[in-house]
């Protein structure tokens, strides 16, 4: 029998009221979460002026090997998609896209406060990254590491450093590298697979006995400490139409909740949930809250519209024009600070039985 441990994915302020609408989780590893204090000040609108931009990587070295047989894409209202592999990712892979994928893994290191994954894995030497985007600093931080990173677009910078190679494969496929692995790192894959269990099934499959996985994914909702939404409010809406989107294109994005349950399913031990309440601006009296919650609130304002545009288009029947006047609401709305709303972030990490076990 697999064994679990709950654990708290605690806001760092020690002390916040619990704010209305606090999502219960759905799986049987259920944690629990604080959400953040409100700062005295007006919270007033989205200032780009606020927030703090880190430098650029750099120091590496051009080891990335792609032939211009898989660079071709498909363009569907003035965006690009990958047309490789066997499903239809809702992502477009345009320069747009990928600054937008770039402020999101600035984002995701100070969720983590510079931690690139929480599975307590020591000294891994065959790393895999599954829908890797343009993240790299797992290479880097594991320089005695072989990397390897597989995604079904060739977006990827052309310098990498050299314990590091990325590979367009797709992985909603049946894998081949079996019992290969000590790490599988698997981030916002919500909206692009469509059998989670067999997708479980070839992470197992892919590591080593004791090897360990670590997923994390966003929530779907949006949500409001004043829980005095209408229906008709774009956050609502934003749920209402991801979810039904989702659904009719066979690949959910209502992922999060799930995940340490289908660790579980698929035979992992040691299972941990933890779940991070993320800010929507600068609402919060935390600092660092503060913080992560203007890069939350970039990284949205930057990327709803690609997150949407393909699925209610081609899923929902929605016009070009539709989804172009939701997007400048869902915007609005993220650069609302009198809002106080706030995200919930999923993570969860397990173990593949060792063989002595």
């Amino acid at each position: 029998m697999p064994s679990s441990t709950t654990s708290e994915g605690r806001s760092p302020v020690a002390s916040s009221p619990q704010c209305a609408g606090s999502p219960a989780p759905q799986t049987a590893q259920a944690s629990s979460a604080t959400l953040p204090s409100v700062a005295e000040e007006d919270h007033e609108e989205y200032d780009d002026g606020d927030s703090a931009f880190g430098g650029a990587r750099s120091d590496m070295t051009d080891t990335v090997s792609m032939t211009s047989s898989i660079m071709k894409y498909r363009e569907e209202n003035g965006r690009t998609y990958h047309a490789f592999g066997s499903t239809d990712h809702w992502g477009p892979n345009d320069e747009n896209a990928k600054e937008q994928q770039d402020i999101s893994h600035h984002f995701w290191s100070l969720l983590l406060k510079g931690e690139l994954y929480l599975a307590p894995v020591i000294s891994p030497q065959r790393i895999l990254d599954v829908g890797t985007g343009t993240g790299i600093d797992v290479a880097e931080k594991h320089p005695e590491a072989d990397v390897k990173g597989f995604d079904v677009s060739p977006i990827q910078p052309s310098w990498l450093p050299p314990n590091c190679r990325f590979e367009l494969d797709d992985f909603n496929q049946e894998w081949q590298d079996y019992s290969k692995y000590d790490l599988i790192h698997a981030r916002e894959l919500l909206g692009s697979v469509p059998d989670w269990p067999k997708f479980y099934s070839e992470c197992f499959k892919a590591l080593k006995p004791g090897g360990w996985i670590d997923c994390s994914e966003p929530g779907l909702y949006f949500e409001s400490c004043y829980d005095t939404l209408g229906e008709n409010h774009p956050y609502k809406l934003w749920g209402t139409a991801m979810l039904e989107a989702g659904n009719n294109a066979g690949m959910t994005f209502d992922v999060g909740p799930y995940i340490a349950q289908r660790l579980e399913n698929a035979g992992f031990i040691d299972v941990v949930e933890k779940r991070i309440c993320c800010t929507i601006g600068k609402w919060s009296k935390d600092p660092w809250e503060r913080e992560v919650g203007l890069w939350e609130q970039l990284r949205l304002e930057k990327g709803v519209q690609d997150f949407c545009e393909r699925r209610f288009i081609n899923n929902l029947g929605w016009q070009p024009e539709e989804v172009t006047v939701f997007g400048a609401e869902m915007r609005n709305a993220v650069k609302n600070n009198r809002l106080l709303a706030h995200h919930w972030f999923y993570f969860a990490f397990g173990r593949k039985p060792p063989e002595d076990e």
